[in-house]
């Protein structure tokens, strides 16, 4: 039996709390008023609002009642709790309200008001529940407003305060016959595999949510709430801050997601093997790395470890570094879970963090190597070879590259392209003649457009100050076909049938414009001139160098195209 004091706790595997007003909080009022109207006359029959399944832990002779699961519909009706008790003390005054309001304030907030009994996972918000408890309407402040719970708790207050007097009495005689079926757990009981398995009805949970949850269970040593808390802040204030997005809870999931496809590639980088993105695996996954949590010290180890994995993951993925190539990363950053482990490595060895900032010791050779993937990327590219075939290779490459094949004085850059040159087909970096060969032959348009189009935005970046951004003017920008798709009787006579057919989506006649609309289907010389004056994009001023645009002319530019590639990015001896 537990002590009537004992307090709810929410640990910090849990989602945190997300009802909606309008949404769950409105559909259970509703449910339990249509549930009075229908059992009016049976005052014997009891609403069942579900399963909540609890634990009991005692420390330092506290017994809390962990939430394993039930959180949103404790959380939502302790917030109804405080809502009625504040209306009884607001506006139906009466020594029965008073009695009930004083009844409820004791079994949301301790008798001595030091104690809340909802202890949350997301301590940014424990003050404003706290403050809520308290049934302090003062201490309400402006930041508190904007959590669900205050603007639950308001909803609720502003649809029972609509009642009449005696409809809000009937209220609270129906939410007597409420109940909810507690499924409590012995202290020696694993919440771990209760945990795994629960919400199958629901939104299945996060691998990350399995994760925090095998990692804060303290299943194999004591752990004072002290010590809990510093754990549970270290954990929030360096890994999981580093994916937030301003508080912004439309993007709550957003984070998750980011967060699941970070653990998918933790893993890949201590495995060697990106596995498939299924929240089971990821936790089994995860537990097999990090082996069994026997200490705090341990645990404190792992989130370290999580943290500076995590800096530079988000580094890579979204964060600027005066270090770092804006041109490659932008580049790379477009097929980041092709390249991510490799490029994490890679950071890995030629930094360090200090007071929680990313150290580049070696920028130089960092930058040789995100340049050589970004060859390694395009040129692939560019000879059509498929990309699929890499989420398996890319993992295990760094090992490789560590080996005794290769001379330390060696950077990682050059190790790579070496490592490349001679793979398999399948994960090959194409040659010289191949490349040659291919952009003259290949349609790199029809079913490449994203890539094509982004290998453009690279090219043109090369010897420029002001760079086209991978992001916003990859999804502006369009590709356009100096010699049009479609063209009109007694236009383009400089090119034959023939050979518009077979050069048409061939890297020599494809260009970046931000206005292909004014282009239209002209012909080369009124085109020329309106990219020549209206266009920003550096690579249609080489244009002018061309007085007719037919086949040997796409030819030429292809070649010129491809030595400009070539020069920047890969030495002819690496190819």
């Amino acid at each position: 039996m537990l002590p009537e004091y004992a307090q709810f706790h929410i640990p910090i595997y849990q989602r945190t709390y997300t009802w909606e007003d309008n949404n769950q909080v409105d559909k259970l009022l509703d449910d339990i008023k249509s549930f009075g109207e229908e059992y009016k006359d049976n005052k014997r029959a009891e609403y069942y609002i579900g399963n909540v399944i609890l634990k009991n832990q005692t420390r330092a002779f506290v017994t809390e009642r962990v939430v394993i699961d039930g959180q949103q519909r404790i959380t939502t009706s302790i917030l109804m709790l405080c809502a009625i008790r504040d209306l009884y003390r607001n506006k139906f005054f009466s020594e029965k309200g008073s009695r009930i309001a004083n009844e409820i304030h004791k079994h949301v907030y301790s008798p001595d008001g030091i104690d809340v009994k909802l202890k949350l996972n997301n301590m940014e918000n424990q003050q404003a529940l706290t403050n809520l408890l308290s049934g302090s309407s003062s201490a309400i402040s402006p930041g508190d407003k904007k959590t669900k719970y205050y603007k639950n708790y308001e909803h609720i207050y502003k649809r029972l305060s609509r009642m009449g007097e005696d409809e809000f009495d009937v209220f609270l005689d129906l939410l007597r016959r409420v109940k909810v079926v507690i499924i409590f757990l012995d202290e020696d009981q694993d919440e771990n595999s209760v945990f795994e398995s629960i919400n199958s009805l629901g939104k299945p949970l996060a691998g990350s949510d399995l994760i925090k949850n095998y990692l804060f269970t303290f299943k194999n040593y004591e752990c004072s709430h002290k010590n809990e808390i510093e754990l549970i802040n270290l954990y929030t204030r360096t890994f999981e801050s580093l994916f937030k997005n301003d508080g912004d809870e439309k993007n709550e999931e957003d984070e998750e997601e980011i967060r699941e496809q970070f653990f998918r590639v933790y893993i890949a980088i201590k495995t060697q093997w990106l596995y498939k993105h299924d929240p089971k695996i990821l936790y089994y996954k995860f537990k097999e790395v990090v082996g069994e949590i026997r200490s705090i010290d341990s645990l404190k180890e792992i989130i370290h470890d999580l943290a500076k994995w995590g800096l530079i993951y988000q580094t890579l993925r979204v964060r600027k570094h005066r270090n770092i190539n804006p041109n490659y990363i932008g580049y790379l950053r477009t097929s980041f879970a092709i390249y991510s482990s490799l490029m994490m490595n890679f950071l890995e060895h030629y930094s360090h963090i200090e007071a929680n900032e990313l150290i580049i010791d070696n920028p130089l050779e960092f930058n040789k190597a995100i340049k050589a993937l970004v060859a390694y990327d395009a040129s692939r590219i560019l000879a059509s070879y498929p990309a699929g075939e890499l989420t398996r290779f890319i993992p295990m490459v760094f090992e490789r590259l560590k080996s005794n094949d290769f001379s330390s004085s060696v950077g990682y850059g050059d190790r790579f392209l070496t490592l490349v040159k001679n793979a398999e087909a399948g994960h090959q970096l194409p040659s010289q003649k191949v490349l040659t060969e291919k952009i003259v032959t290949n349609d790199l348009y029809s079913r490449k457009s994203k890539y094509i189009k982004k290998f453009l935005i690279l090219l043109e970046n090369i010897g420029k100050n002001e760079l086209l951004n991978f992001e916003k003017d990859l999804k502006k920008a369009q590709i356009e076909h100096i010699v049009p798709q479609n063209i009109a009787t007694g236009q383009w006579l400089t090119i034959s049938f023939e050979d518009h057919e077979k050069y048409l989506h061939t890297l020599g006649n494809l260009t970046l414009t931000f206005d292909n609309q004014s282009l239209s289907n002209k012909e080369f010389s009124e085109k020329k001139q309106i990219l020549l004056n209206k266009s920003r994009i550096m690579l249609n001023n080489e244009l002018v160098k061309f007085d007719d645009f037919n086949a040997d002319t796409i030819k030429t530019r292809s070649t010129d195209m491809l030595d400009k590639f070539l020069c920047e990015f890969l030495d002819t001896h690496q190819l």
